[in-house]
């Protein structure tokens, strides 16, 4: 090497550029950096099956590239209909609307749990009087039951959103009241 030369430590870094790639000599540009692949404790699946986790295939089947194990698939939540149709009060009108609804299901909620606690009642008095109860004298009542506890279930969660939409309009209306 000499002090002309490209090359030489004396003049690199000079105005004389550096000579091609054998790549760039060719009218191509060289790759571009791979980027790494960075994963996180928290995925949901990471590369390779995680002992004990993901159940294995079963033989014969063959899991698609991209999909989640059943055991770890989300679960879609149902929105109760009472959640969507009973949102925030925003007005003295609608929470007298509110209001009414609660006292019209809170009457039929009242009965309709009576009802249950009345045939839970006599199916005891039965079972203790009899030792067992015989299968066909409970079938239907055992049906009729079971349709007025989930009625009673979804009363019960449907006033009680209801209350807490009322509660939560009167706290925030005696909140912003301004006293002088």
């Amino acid at each position: 090497m000499r002090p002309g030369d490209p090359h030489h430590p004396e003049v690199a870094g000079s105005q004389w550029p550096s000579p091609p790639t054998p790549l760039e000599s060719r009218g191509c540009r060289p790759p571009p950096a791979r980027a790494r692949h960075v994963s996180f404790e928290d995925e949901v699946v990471p590369p390779g099956r995680p002992p004990g986790r993901v159940p294995p295939a079963e033989e014969g089947k063959k899991q698609k590239a991209g999909s989640v194990p059943p055991g770890l698939a989300p679960r879609p939540r149902a929105v109760p209909d009472y959640v969507v149709k009973y949102p925030a009060i925003r007005s003295p009108r609608q929470r007298e609307g509110y209001k009414g609804v609660f006292q019209d299901q809170l009457a039929e909620y009242t009965e309709l749990l009576g009802e249950v606690r009345a045939t839970r009642r006599r199916l005891g008095e039965l079972e203790a009087a009899m030792g067992w109860l015989p299968r066909h004298a409970t079938r239907r009542s055992d049906l009729v039951l079971l349709e007025k506890q989930q009625r009673c279930e979804y009363l019960k969660k449907k006033l009680t959103h209801i209350k807490a939409r009322i509660q939560e309009y009167d706290r925030d209306a005696r909140d912003s009241a301004v006293y002088f």
